[in-house]
């Protein structure tokens, strides 16, 4: 599947999207501008920003933020929602001449490029200091990946070969649902979810996942899903030397 295919999956809710899952990473925003020092006048490059809510958070911090993603519905309402500077861009080769920005950011972003390793490169490149990468913990499972498992299989994207990072943290990532109506809208929005319907039928995927949440469930009727991020911190000097 090509970048543009993926971005135009992940724009069909891209509304639904932004409202009921897209704050989930919030821990790890907050995480990575205290630890990269982000603050008034620091110059931020978001990867695959998705609606735009690093950046705004950068921006609040003070950050004069950019962020980037394939997704047209994704930019629109990034643009609505911040005055930060948003382009409609794919991983990969980057339009901004070496050490551009202070930090440059990739969360659960670098396996959407087509080549993984020349868009981590490329954020090095276009660093001046910070490069950080944060995805699902490799080694401590996460039940969002447990349900997309059991409805879509095993994924086959591959992430970047990364050098060794100077600092890894581990972040908790929970979400939680007051209801299955909103759970369901929350998994259909997301774009590999939207790639199976189209040979399955929503009705279909709905069930599977109705099926899949069942561990999930909490006493009241909602859901709660415990998650894991692995953030890995490189300085730009030391992943350049190293990569």
């Amino acid at each position: 599947m090509t970048e543009i295919q993926e971005g135009e999956l992940w724009g069909r809710k891209a509304s639904q999207r932004a409202a009921l899952g897209a704050r989930m990473s919030m821990p790890a925003w907050k995480t990575a501008i205290e630890r990269t020092g982000i603050t008034a006048g620091t110059k931020v490059l978001d990867l695959a920003c998705g609606s735009g809510e690093f950046c705004a958070a950068a921006a609040e911090a003070g950050a004069k933020a950019t962020g980037i993603d394939i997704s047209p519905a994704m930019i629109a309402l990034a643009r609505q929602a911040s005055a930060a500077e948003f382009h409609e861009l794919p991983l990969g080769r980057l339009p901004w001449e070496d050490g551009t920005f202070d930090v440059v950011t990739a969360f659960n972003a670098l396996f959407f490029a087509r080549d993984p390793d020349e868009a981590f490169a490329e954020a090095v490149r276009v660093s001046k200091d910070y490069v950080v990468v944060c995805q699902w913990h490799p080694e401590i499972p996460s039940d969002l990946l447990v349900v997309g498992r059991a409805v879509r299989g095993t994924s086959g994207r591959r992430g970047a070969t990364l050098p060794e990072p100077q600092e890894q943290l581990t972040i908790d990532i929970p979400l939680t649902q007051p209801d299955e109506a909103t759970m369901l809208r929350s998994f259909l929005s997301v774009g590999s979810y939207q790639r199976i319907i189209e040979s399955e039928g929503e009705e279909e995927v709905a069930e599977k996942i109705k099926a899949a949440v069942e561990p999930f469930r909490t006493p009241d009727g909602g859901y709660r899903f415990s998650n894991k991020y692995l953030m890995s911190l490189f300085r730009k000097s030391q992943a350049a030397s190293t990569s």
